[in-house]
């Protein structure tokens, strides 16, 4: 979802990152995320709702830093990111059901606002964990490196 995203909104003119694992960027402020709910069998029939939220023009007071598609020199015809974003969707959901998420790790890597940087992951229960933003696996999962080889993978149902 986050390569389509990112892909439609570059294609627009705005030169956005993603961060892990459901928000785009844009200057380091959140422009857009990604909220996916999994019900059903992991191993049968599953079923799965995207939501994608895009700030179109400043919504007021928040609790992070955001940045606006009217800041990114998007005006905000919504129709036509709309248009965009449903084009980008349909190859990538396409693609990812054909191949799993392996053949766009590399993309969404480059797209990654934190390539090589330290980052700290907060979980619901325990400690954070503390590492090296190394990569992304197969699966989707951020690798981290804790020490001196990348090798932890953290999945998003983790966090």
């Amino acid at each position: 979802m986050g390569v389509a995203l990112a892909r439609a909104l570059r294609s627009l003119g705005a030169p956005v990152q993603l961060k892990w694992p459901n928000d785009v960027l844009l200057d380091g402020r959140k422009l857009a995320g990604i909220l996916i709910e999994l019900s059903g069998d992991a191993l049968g029939p599953a079923a799965v709702v995207v939501g994608i939220g895009i700030n179109v023009a400043d919504p007021g007071e928040v609790d992070q830093p955001i940045a606006t598609l009217e800041q990114a020199g998007i005006a905000p015809e919504r129709n036509r990111v709309l248009a965009a974003l449903l084009n980008e969707l349909e190859r990538v959901l396409t693609d990812f059901g054909r191949h799993g998420f392996a053949p766009l790790r590399e993309e969404w890597w480059r797209l990654s606002a934190h390539q090589g940087a330290a980052v700290r992951l907060g979980f619901s229960h325990g400690e954070p964990v503390d590492g090296i933003a190394c990569g992304v696996a197969d699966n989707g999962a951020l690798q981290l490196r804790r020490r001196k080889a990348c090798g932890l993978s953290i999945s998003a149902k983790s966090v």
